[in-house]
């Protein structure tokens, strides 16, 4: 029983916070004591944090006071870096596309939603000047802000992101070609189109397909002139084989003079210029032409001694004339080459006599038409008959077929080109406004034979036309009777005359 007692007196559990002869019980709480809640003030100003002792003496006969179990949570409350009760607005930025990037002057502000980013700014804080939104695969888009936002309010900033341009994967076809020029023997000064590129071996680059006259020139060998045709991403080869120039001969010169002027010069076939007009040739005979349009051909043969140099003073004669008979509406007005030549008359027709041969321009008008007008190559001794049928205003016109042309290139370049008697200038060139139809082209170059071609011009294209002329032959040099040879019969002849006189007298 007395060890009951005593259990009972140690281990009894303490009623109304007392213990039996011992006094008060003090509880320790379970926890540490708790700070109090720490307030931060401005970062202006220095952040003070008041806390709460904790007991270093137990109370004495005080009743036991149990702390919460829970830990006070600490506020933390952030205010803006301006001071407090500053203006505050908002700038909305606006973007087409969800999940941009938003920075101001630089500066990562958020990324968009439903289309909008709403970011607060305080309205007497740094002005902002620069909005960027940026998201990948889309071009970025950067502007200027009008102005910041009063307190309370919103300022829109519109901006629209464009995606990427997809760069194409796939190489565009080739489209251009280009020429190798090697020449035997090297070194050779390559031209194309009579313009020089370098020397050989040479390659010529960037070319369009087509037709292109190459020449390589080398000293003390003959120049080669050749046409090249360029395909589409090809190479053309051109392998000049130069071939030694012959030595070098005695020549005389011709100097030649027409009335009128000027007038083309032909000598053996070849065409050397217009007069006045100073040819070098060797020494021998040769056949000099000269042709003007509206006059007759002049031919003669000349005589030339080397080191010597005579003249040639040419009277051209008119050419002869055809007539023409232009039918039209009646007392319709007939002019040529801006001149009036006269009225249709009641049969419909109106003749012109004595008509220059070569090409006249014919107009014919009428009241209440539209006007005809045509270009006419009139024959010699030939009636001409021109037809201008007029359409009366306001009725629709036979639609006229477009007109073509002609893409002359020639070896060797600069070649003289007439398309249907009319000088059109010198190779290589484009003669545009022809008629749909064959046209007779020729080309003169000195010391080449003439060349002429019909060729046919389709409407509304321009047709290409290559042409490679035949150097002229050298002319072979006749040989005249040697001085002595003159001399001496020009002796025996007056011996034989003296001798017959002589014997008369006997």
């Amino acid at each position: 029983m007395l060890i009951v007692a005593l259990w009972l007196i140690v281990f009894t559990p303490c009623v109304n916070g007392y213990s039996e002869g011992l006094g008060p019980v003090i509880t320790e709480p379970t926890t540490e004591p708790t700070l109090m809640p720490t307030v931060i003030e401005p970062t202006t100003e220095s952040t003070p944090i008041t806390t709460v002792p904790t007991p270093t003496t137990e109370p004495t006969f005080m009743p036991t006071v149990t702390e919460p179990t829970t830990v006070a949570t600490t506020v933390v409350t952030t205010t803006p870096t301006s001071p407090i009760g500053v203006d505050q607005g908002w700038i909305d930025v606006h973007c087409n596309v969800d999940g941009s990037t938003v920075y101001f002057d630089g500066a990562y502000e958020g990324t968009t939603a439903g289309g909008i980013l709403s970011v607060p700014v305080y309205t007497t804080g740094t002005p902002i000047s620069t909005i960027t939104v940026s998201q990948p695969g889309y071009t970025t888009w950067t502007g200027p802000l009008a102005a910041m936002p009063s307190n309370g309010q919103h300022v829109s900033v519109y901006a629209t992101l464009n995606p990427l341009t997809t760069i194409p994967t796939t190489i565009p076809p080739v489209t251009a070609g280009s020429i190798y020029a090697q020449s035997s023997p090297a070194g050779a000064a390559i031209y194309m189109n009579g313009n020089f590129y370098g020397y050989s071996p040479q390659t010529i680059t960037g070319l369009a397909p087509g037709t292109y006259s190459m020449k390589a020139v080398l000293f003390g060998y003959t120049p080669d002139n050749t046409l090249v045709y360029v395909y589409s991403g090809q190479t053309a080869p051109y392998y000049p084989v130069l071939q030694q120039s012959p030595q070098p001969r005695q020549t005389g010169s011709v100097y030649v003079t027409s009335n009128p002027t000027p007038a083309g010069v032909y000598v053996d076939g070849n065409y050397f210029g217009t007069t006045p007009l100073t040819i070098t040739l060797y020494p021998g005979s040769h056949q000099v032409v000269l042709k003007l349009q509206g006059y007759n051909d002049y031919s003669t043969n000349i005589w030339v001694v080397a080191g010597q140099s005579q003249n040639l003073p040419v009277t051209m004669s008119s050419s002869t004339f055809g007539t023409v008979i232009v039918t039209s509406v009646p007392g319709a007005m007939v002019y040529m080459d801006s001149n009036v030549a006269g009225m249709i008359n009641s049969a419909g027709t109106l003749p012109l006599n004595g008509v220059s041969v070569g090409n006249h321009i014919f107009k014919v008008t009428a009241s209440g038409y539209n006007s005809w007008l045509n270009t006419v190559y009139i024959q010699p001794n030939t009636v001409n008959t021109i037809s201008a049928a007029l359409t009366p205003i306001g009725v629709p016109t036979t639609a006229v077929p477009a007109a073509g042309g002609l893409t002359i290139a020639s070896t060797p370049t600069n070649a003289e080109t007439y398309v249907d008697g009319v000088y059109r200038g010198t190779t290589p060139l484009t003669v545009t406004g022809l008629s749909p139809g064959d046209h007779l082209v020729r080309l003169s170059a000195p010391g080449y034979i003439d060349y002429s071609t019909t060729t046919s011009v389709t409407s509304g294209q321009t047709s290409p036309l290559a042409i490679a002329l035949t150097v002229a032959p050298t002319p072979t040099a006749t040989q005249s009777p040697a001085p002595g040879f003159v001399s001496i019969l020009g002796v025996l002849v007056a011996a034989v005359v003296i001798c017959g006189y002589m014997r008369r007298r006997s």
